[in-house]
């Protein structure tokens, strides 16, 4: 690794953003107008923090400036280091530009949305696995030095993650609460199982007569735009959940209501009309039936 001090052109970053295929980090178009101010008024200075690329030759940092010189057409002078190992990516405005989402990219080489579905999953799945309640699986953040080994735990394929994302789109549905789901009903179910429920949601269960789960899961996504139902990823993973179980178990339902959060209720004594407060715990997350011989009582219908 080296550093030197040089004149970075418009015509040298153009030649940078070229072979930046190793970094999936997006561009930030508040961050690339950020860069052209500077540039346009004369505020740009030399400091320790310029540009950066791999061993490859790959923009790794900098991006962001180098494309405001691109799009302003003004040189500037800076430092530039050369050959550092591809892993330092992970460490660069690790706590104040890259996402899990951008970790994930740079390690399984995902499209950049995808690879922002899969981060979320993971974070959703290592809460989980950690014993945390339902309620706090959406908290805190992933680590790049995290990520390989809950890749590792939870391999997703960008096939999985796009079927899913595609079925979402279809009916409203989280496309990070389907693939938790997904990931949580393998842990009891094959995959040729699971995929009795995946494949016949949205659409396609549209056509589906009775009260068939996946239907009554397809509409009961539809009231998400209507704030009917909690947009929220781990609601609607349980959602789904509910629904494979009853398809499994061919239990008839009738909607899917979201889990309800702990808090405190006021409520009146019958004989002394007194009112008092009483906490309440929060729904139960609902567990995957275990392995047992599906009923038949939906696989008439699962060939439309």
């Amino acid at each position: 690794m080296h550093t030197e001090t040089m004149m970075v052109t418009p015509d040298v970053c153009t030649d940078w953003m070229k072979n930046r295929v190793c970094n999936r980090v997006p561009l930030r178009g508040y961050n690339v107008e950020k860069f052209r101010e500077i540039l346009r008024t004369g505020q740009f200075r030399m400091t320790h923090q310029g540009f950066a690329l791999d061993l490859h030759g790959c923009l790794i940092d900098g991006q962001h400036r180098a494309q405001a010189i691109i799009d302003t057409g003004i040189s500037v002078t800076a430092q530039v280091t050369y050959d550092l190992d591809p892993d330092a990516f992970a460490a660069i405005d690790g706590g104040r530009v890259r996402t899990a989402g951008d970790y994930v990219a740079q390690a399984s080489r995902m499209a950049q949305n995808n690879a922002n579905y899969y981060g979320a999953t993971l974070k959703i799945l290592r809460n989980r696995a950690a014993g945390l309640h339902w309620t706090r699986w959406s908290a805190g953040k992933l680590t790049a030095d995290e990520i390989p080994a809950l890749m590792a735990s939870w391999p997703i394929s960008e096939e999985r993650i796009t079927y899913m994302l595609a079925i979402g789109r279809q009916c409203h549905a989280s496309g990070t609460g389907l693939l938790i789901s997904h990931q949580i009903i393998l842990e009891k179910w094959p995959e040729r199982i699971a995929e009795l429920f995946f494949r016949n949601i949205g659409d396609a269960s549209r056509e589906y007569v009775g009260k068939d789960p996946r239907a009554v899961y397809t509409n009961t996504m539809f009231n998400v735009n209507k704030g009917v139902v909690s947009r929220d990823s781990v609601q609607q993973s349980a959602q789904a959940i509910k629904a494979f179980n009853a398809l499994i178990t061919g239990e008839t339902i009738g909607t899917l209501k979201k889990m309800k959060m702990g808090g405190i209720k006021t409520v009146r004594n019958r004989q002394t009309g007194e009112e008092m407060e009483q906490e309440y715990l929060a729904d139960r997350y609902p567990d995957v039936v275990d392995v047992q011989t599906i009923s038949e009582n939906w696989l008439r219908i699962t060939d439309h």
